[in-house]
């Protein structure tokens, strides 16, 4: 591989710097889709499972510390780029059918071919589209991308999808009064929900007061800026007005002094060992890690099945961290003990789940914000007790190899 200009900044001139940004920004698209193709070929071998991970997203966003669904995504991405030839040639992945031709000139970055291929994958299978006809779109999305930044490339994707699946948004009504106005909507989507809506007067300035309180920026235990966009500090702080409210029994008129609960039903086996899924009560599902992750503290109830699918325990919130264990969780811990956060929005922790025959006393838990109790289910960090108190590692797979060193002349 040819090493890229890097003579120092300063000696050089300002088309040369332009110049050498533009040869090392396609160096690194050419290696992004190597990086793709790896990953995609280590999914296929299975290779996670021999390691010790759970799955190839494990191995990859702990050993690299990337968000999971960040991986996720980049893993969709290669398992359908086989579909999409115009795409694999803007991405030099296929030689281009006609060298003339604009679209085979287009040259795409990771990014605008997610955006392509993830609007196209979206058009549904019973709208029955014609092959040609999503090819026809393909190819005008990857000629748009020669002007079009991946944000405007999803928007004609929804705008193609529409001219694809004629099935439109349902119209909205036009009443006069403010108050009458008022609406929320929910859809389920891919693991959870979007939603939106109009509130009036009044209950608009409590909605916004409340939401941007809580999402104000805060520093990290290092002293950084907080690394959250803000879209996702407004969504931490729904969720957290919508814990407290569900955490106060009163946040649902006629429920009294009864805690509103997450309902999972899942089976004991899957439980146990962490795989398939549990069913919620509104339809959709939580991965049976996800649902290990929830049952460490109270806020969810597991309906367990046996093998014959009848119900062997339906879990009381008692059974889990009961207040007295709380405080003396925040006494010993004070605060999650990966990064410091402090315990009022920390969440306990079973080190040997309860489905595993753990015990809910304090030499079995731990105190961890919700990040890093994510990071413990998902093998990013393992906990263990060494005198009574709790230690925080990593799995050895979890560090990249050393870069070799390099040569010099």
């Amino acid at each position: 591989m040819a090493i890229l200009d890097e003579r120092p900044v300063w000696s050089m001139s300002g088309g040369e710097k332009l110049s050498a940004l533009d040869a090392a920004r396609a160096e690194i698209a050419r290696l992004q889709v190597r990086c793709l193709h790896l990953s995609a070929g280590l999914d296929a071998d299975g290779y996670a499972q021999e390691v010790g991970a759970r799955d190839t997203v494990q191995l990859l966003s702990v050993r690299y510390r990337l968000d999971p669904a960040d991986v996720r995504r980049d893993l969709r991405l290669a398992r359908a780029l086989h579909k999409y030839p115009a795409v694999n040639a803007a991405l030099g992945t296929e030689r281009p059918a006609d060298p003339a031709s604009s679209v085979d000139r287009t040259q795409l970055n990771l990014g605008q071919a997610d955006a392509i291929v993830s609007a196209l994958e979206k058009v549904p299978t019973a709208a029955g589209v014609p092959v040609e006809d999503l090819r026809v779109a393909e190819e005008a999305m990857v000629e748009a991308a020669g002007l079009l930044p991946p944000a405007d490339l999803r928007k004609l994707g929804k705008e193609m999808r529409e001219r694809l699946d004629t099935d439109g948004p349902e119209p909205h009504g036009d009443e006069d009064e403010a108050s009458s106005r008022e609406a929320l909507w929910i859809k389920a989507a891919d693991r959870g929900v979007t939603f939106g809506g109009y509130l009036a007067d009044e209950n608009a300035e409590l909605f916004q007061t409340l939401i941007f309180a809580g999402a104000k920026p805060h520093k990290t235990p290092d002293g950084e800026r907080d690394p959250r966009p803000r879209s996702k500090r407004q969504a931490d702080a729904l969720t957290a007005i919508l814990a407290t409210a569900a955490g106060t029994g009163a946040a649902v008129p006629g429920h009294g002094d009864i805690k509103p609960h997450i309902t999972v039903t899942i089976d004991l086996e899957d439980l146990k060992v962490g795989t398939g899924s549990g069913d919620l009560v509104h339809g959709d599902f939580l991965s049976a890690a996800a649902v290990r992750r929830l049952a460490c503290d109270a806020g969810v109830i597991p309906l367990v099945l046996g093998s014959d699918s009848e119900p062997l325990d339906v879990g009381a919130e008692h059974r889990f961290v009961t207040r007295a264990i709380r405080h003396a969780l925040n006494a010993r811990d004070k605060g999650c003990i990966a990064c410091g956060a402090p315990p009022s929005i920390c969440e306990a922790h079973h080190v040997v789940h309860w489905a595993d025959g753990g015990s809910t006393a304090l030499d079995n838990l731990v105190l961890v914000c919700k990040r890093d109790h994510i990071n413990i289910h998902q093998g990013r960090i393992t906990v263990t007790f060494a005198n009574g108190q709790p230690a925080v590692t990593r799995p050895a797979w979890s560090d990249p190899d050393p870069p070799p060193v390099r040569q010099t002349a």
